[in-house]
Formats: C-alpha cells, structure tokens, sequence
C-alpha cells in the first residue's frame, strides 16, 4: 500500500478516491471508488456511484460495483467538498430507497389514516410522510426561533453542539450496551471510561494530527465542557431602554402647556396697568398668572405613543468593548493550522518541507479553499491588530 489508501492504513475506513490521468479510458476520470486491495503495482477499486453506494449501504448485495486495476498516480484522495458532494448525492439515493420500501408505504399509511377523510383521498403515503416531515421541521424552526428570543441563539447553539459531541461520544457504548442487555449502570460507567479514548479518536479525524494522548484529549475534552457551561450559566444581557430618538438624532423642545397669546396684546396691557399706576398683572388673564412653566412642561417626541416610562429609567451603561478573540478567531487559527498541515504533511503522516512539495501541493488545493484562508487569514490579523 505504497499510497495509503487501503483500510488498513486508515483506521478501517478506506478513503474516497478520484480517478485521473487514465488515458486509455477518458470516461473514467473525474469518477470516484475505493481501494480494496494492493498487488503487482495496481490498485484494485471500487467504482462507486451514488446510486450504488446507497442501494449498498442500505444491505441490498444484488448491486455490485465494477473493479479496475489501476496504478497509484491515476488515483488521488477525493477533496473534502468532493466528498461532501457524494454524500449528500448518497443520502438523496438512500432517501428515495427509503420511500418506495415497504416500511415507508405502512408509516405513510398509518399518517393518512389519521387524517380526515377528504384528505386522504388527495393524498399517497409518499406525501403523507413528506407532508409530516415538513410540519416536523417547521415545528422545530418555530422551537428554535421561540428559544432563540429567549435564552439566546449562542446558547442554544453551544447546547445542541454539546449534545451532539456527547451522542457521538457515547453512543457506540449506549448501542452496545442495550443490544447486550446490560444494566444503565454499568452502560453509563462504560461509556465515561471509553470517552477520552473515543474524543481523542475524533480529534485525530479532524485535524489529522496523530501525536495526541489520552490524557490530552482528556484536558480538551474537560476545558471544553467548563467553557460550554460557563457560555450556558452565564445570564443573558438584557438590551437597556434607551430614550426614543427623533428623526434628526435629538429630543424634542419643551413645550409648556400655558396658555398661548398675542406676545402683542399682552404687552400692551402691561403698559396700559403701568400707565395707569395698577398693580403688576392686573390686566392679565388669571390662567396665566396661576400657570407654572417649570411644572407644566413636557416632553413631546414625535411618531412615539403618550407614554414616558423611559424617561424615568437610568441612562445605560457605557457599551463595553468586546475582545477581539472571540470564537471566529479561534476557528480561523484552526482553520489555518489545517491548512498549513495539509500543505507540509505528506498522506503517510511525513512532515515534507520541500519547497517544490508545498508549492505542488499549493498549486493542487481548491480555489474555495483558497479563498477560505484568505478570509481566515484576515480575520486572525484583524484580531491582532485592531
């Protein structure tokens, strides 16, 4: 296995390989398989299309693909969006074979049962379990947006992510462990022992570094908790009720509520008391001497309703400033620290610093990708910088 993509040098899952530089059969480049075997300089693969590999996975043997012989460099390890590619076109074909099988036609007959009659009649059990998987998701999205308003989009997101690390950690344990009959004790106690072991297995997956320890996928594992119950324990902010603005950024003018008139007429009868040697105001009408303007005074803000319950609030706090290494910055230096492995590590797990090596390797990678740590780059100088 000169090339390393037999099981056994992956931990028993081959990789998905993409057939290139095959001459003799043009057709055949840009298809996608597995190796099965190694011998006499040729690998023997698996030509595997979308169709075939669902009608596999769902236990149908009749459905065999066609083996070539093929030399290591018409062979190269398919790229992440390829693979991501053929196995959402893999999950349509299972979807499909699911929804003609037998199972599918007595679930959805089951649904159209409990509807009225006038709809069944409108209605296959095809559409029926169509019809309930999207009243499902909807009612999920409806969940999601409601808790979201609540409790925050960021600690809904950290709970979901740390109950599908969790799932994924214990969940060989928990199927074992029903399957044997053994008791939810001992099931649980299996599962915590096994659980450093199998996250240091999903780590080496998702950065392909293999020099990690039990004890440090262990710390990871324990620093990761303490830092998702510290985002889940940690009280919300709540937004401060801020003055309403007017359309052109400031409060409105005072108007007091005194009565209003002639500037003219009032004067003029000022001076006629004076004239006449009467007492200051005199002439002048009651409601305005009785009228206070300090108290009568009010606030008028345009497009608002009557109601002034924020102008007995305390101003807000000062917004404080937020950390620039925040969550994106530590998911970009990830994201460049993959990269950069992937540039000098060779698929035996060699650290290659050739430069020819790397500039191949460079020359070879997406433009996506490239694209991706351009913006991850930004971001991690951004961080630092500002």
């Amino acid at each position: 296995d000169p090339s390393h993509f037999l099981a056994t040098s992956n931990g028993g899952k081959p990789p998905l390989l993409k057939l290139h530089n095959i001459s003799a059969r043009p057709e055949l480049n840009g298809q996608l398989g597995q190796a099965v075997s190694f011998a006499a300089g040729r690998y023997v693969v698996a030509v595997l299309t979308a169709e075939i590999a669902a009608t596999m996975a769902g236990g149908n043997n009749a459905v065999e693909p066609s083996y070539l012989k093929l030399k290591p460099e018409s062979l190269v390890e398919a790229t992440n969006f390829e693979q991501l590619k053929f196995g959402a076109a893999v999950a349509f074909h299972h979807a499909r074979l699911y929804i003609d099988s037998a199972a599918c036609q007595e679930r959805g007959s089951y649904i159209m049962s409990l509807l009225p009659p006038p709809l069944q009649a409108k209605l296959t059990p095809q559409k029926a379990i169509l019809g309930a998987v999207i009243v499902v998701l909807l009612n999920i999205m409806l969940v999601f947006k409601l808790l979201s308003g609540w409790i925050g989009f960021t600690k809904i997101f950290v709970f979901l992510s740390l109950i599908a690390l969790v799932s994924t950690i214990t969940s060989p344990d928990w199927m074992e462990g029903v399957k044997a009959g053994k008791p939810l004790r001992l099931i649980a106690k299996s599962a915590a022992i096994n659980s450093p072991t199998r996250f240091k297995q999903i780590l080496i997956e998702l950065t392909g570094y293999r020099n990690i320890s039990v004890r440090m996928a262990l710390g990871l594992m324990f620093a990761m908790l303490l830092w998702s119950g510290k985002i889940l324990i940690t009280p919300s902010a709540r937004p401060a009720r801020l003055q309403p603005p007017t359309p052109n950024g400031s409060m409105q003018p005072r108007v007091p509520r005194i009565p209003q008139y002639d500037l003219e007429n009032i004067y003029k009868m000022g001076w006629d008391d004076a004239k006449a040697g009467n007492d200051f105001g005199t002439s002048l009408p009651e409601e305005i001497l009785k009228a206070d303007p300090v108290e009568d005074t009010v606030i008028k803000p345009s497009g608002y309703e009557e109601s002034f319950d924020w102008a007995y609030d305390s101003p807000p706090p000062p917004k404080q400033k937020s950390s620039s290494f925040g969550m994106s910055t530590m998911l970009s230096i990830f994201t460049l620290y993959r990269f950069g492995k992937d540039l000098v590590v060779a698929p035996d797990g060699q650290l290659m610093l050739d430069p020819a090596y790397v500039m191949m390797r460079l020359r070879n990678i997406e433009p996506w990708r490239l694209g991706l740590m351009g913006m991850s780059l930004y971001r991690v100088v951004n961080a630092f910088v500002r």
